[in-house]
Protein backbone atom coordinates (compact mmCIF):
# COMPACT_ATOMS: atom_id res chain seq x y z
CA UNK A 1 0.00 0.00 0.00
CA UNK A 2 1.43 3.68 -0.64
CA UNK A 3 2.03 5.91 1.61
CA UNK A 4 -0.70 8.52 2.13
CA UNK A 5 1.78 11.20 2.79
CA UNK A 6 3.63 10.86 -0.46
CA UNK A 7 0.56 10.24 -2.81
CA UNK A 8 -1.26 13.25 -1.62
CA UNK A 9 1.27 15.93 -1.62
CA UNK A 10 1.67 16.54 1.69
CA UNK A 11 5.28 18.53 1.41
CA UNK A 12 4.03 20.51 -1.51
CA UNK A 13 0.71 21.33 0.40
CA UNK A 14 2.87 22.35 3.56
CA UNK A 15 5.53 24.54 1.57
CA UNK A 16 2.60 26.34 0.20
CA UNK A 17 1.43 27.58 3.03
CA UNK A 18 5.41 28.52 4.19
CA UNK A 19 5.68 30.69 0.95
CA UNK A 20 2.49 32.08 1.67
CA UNK A 21 3.59 33.25 4.91
CA UNK A 22 7.36 34.53 3.80
CA UNK A 23 5.63 36.18 1.07
CA UNK A 24 3.47 38.23 3.11
CA UNK A 25 6.82 39.05 5.69
CA UNK A 26 8.73 39.66 2.50
CA UNK A 27 6.41 41.95 1.22
CA UNK A 28 5.93 44.10 3.92
CA UNK A 29 9.44 44.54 4.49
CA UNK A 30 9.93 45.56 0.50
CA UNK A 31 7.48 47.91 0.99
CA UNK A 32 9.04 49.43 4.14
CA UNK A 33 12.31 49.39 2.87
CA UNK A 34 11.70 50.81 -0.64
CA UNK A 35 8.49 53.22 0.47
CA UNK A 36 9.39 54.41 3.70
CA UNK A 37 13.03 54.24 4.88
CA UNK A 38 14.72 57.29 4.11
CA UNK A 39 12.25 59.59 3.40
CA UNK A 40 14.63 62.64 4.52
CA UNK A 41 16.48 62.04 1.36
CA UNK A 42 16.01 62.63 -2.30
CA UNK A 43 13.75 59.34 -3.52
CA UNK A 44 13.73 59.94 -7.22
CA UNK A 45 17.39 60.22 -8.20
CA UNK A 46 18.70 57.71 -10.13
CA UNK A 47 22.27 57.54 -7.60
CA UNK A 48 19.87 57.64 -4.38
CA UNK A 49 17.91 54.54 -6.42
CA UNK A 50 21.44 52.73 -7.65
CA UNK A 51 22.68 52.94 -4.46
CA UNK A 52 19.96 51.57 -2.42
CA UNK A 53 19.77 48.39 -4.47
CA UNK A 54 23.09 47.82 -3.62
CA UNK A 55 22.46 47.55 0.08
CA UNK A 56 22.32 43.45 1.16
CA UNK A 57 19.55 44.24 3.11
CA UNK A 58 17.31 45.12 0.05
CA UNK A 59 18.40 42.53 -2.33
CA UNK A 60 18.39 39.87 0.49
CA UNK A 61 14.34 40.81 0.89
CA UNK A 62 13.59 41.51 -3.24
CA UNK A 63 15.49 37.96 -4.09
CA UNK A 64 13.43 36.37 -1.07
CA UNK A 65 10.42 37.97 -2.70
CA UNK A 66 10.86 36.77 -5.79
CA UNK A 67 12.06 33.34 -4.96
CA UNK A 68 8.57 32.50 -3.00
CA UNK A 69 6.41 34.22 -5.30
CA UNK A 70 7.70 32.11 -7.71
CA UNK A 71 7.57 28.78 -5.82
CA UNK A 72 4.33 29.97 -4.76
CA UNK A 73 2.54 30.39 -7.82
CA UNK A 74 3.97 28.01 -9.82
CA UNK A 75 3.19 25.40 -7.05
CA UNK A 76 -0.25 26.60 -6.75
CA UNK A 77 -0.04 26.04 -10.79
CA UNK A 78 1.04 22.66 -9.98
CA UNK A 79 -1.54 21.84 -7.35
CA UNK A 80 -4.14 22.86 -9.98
CA UNK A 81 -2.59 20.81 -12.75
CA UNK A 82 -2.56 17.93 -10.70
CA UNK A 83 -6.50 18.24 -9.90
CA UNK A 84 -6.66 17.19 -13.73
CA UNK A 85 -4.49 15.13 -14.30
CA UNK A 86 -4.03 11.60 -13.12
CA UNK A 87 -1.59 9.91 -15.26
CA UNK A 88 1.88 9.95 -13.09
CA UNK A 89 3.86 10.41 -16.65
CA UNK A 90 2.28 13.09 -17.33
CA UNK A 91 2.43 14.75 -13.71
CA UNK A 92 6.12 14.10 -13.73
CA UNK A 93 6.50 16.07 -16.98
CA UNK A 94 4.41 18.99 -15.45
CA UNK A 95 7.32 18.95 -12.58
CA UNK A 96 9.72 19.07 -14.64
CA UNK A 97 8.16 21.54 -16.96
CA UNK A 98 7.73 23.79 -13.28
CA UNK A 99 11.01 23.35 -12.23
CA UNK A 100 12.41 24.56 -15.84
CA UNK A 101 9.88 27.74 -15.64
CA UNK A 102 11.15 28.53 -12.02
CA UNK A 103 14.86 28.38 -12.87
CA UNK A 104 14.65 30.43 -15.98
CA UNK A 105 13.07 33.02 -14.03
CA UNK A 106 14.50 33.10 -11.03
CA UNK A 107 18.11 33.36 -12.97
CA UNK A 108 16.23 36.53 -15.20
CA UNK A 109 14.82 37.93 -11.88
CA UNK A 110 18.81 37.77 -10.53
CA UNK A 111 20.55 38.91 -13.77
CA UNK A 112 17.85 41.97 -13.68
CA UNK A 113 20.02 43.22 -10.94
CA UNK A 114 23.05 42.66 -12.31
CA UNK A 115 23.94 46.03 -13.47
CA UNK A 116 23.29 47.25 -10.01
CA UNK A 117 26.04 44.51 -8.28
CA UNK A 118 28.65 45.46 -10.63
CA UNK A 119 28.80 42.04 -12.83
CA UNK A 120 27.96 43.41 -15.91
Amino acid sequence: MDNPAKTKGSWAWLLQRVTAVLMIVFLGLHIWLVHFENLDEELLSWENVESRVQSFVILFVDYGLLITVLYHALGGVRMVAFDFVLRKGYRKTIDAGLWIVGIISSIWGIIIFAPFLGWA
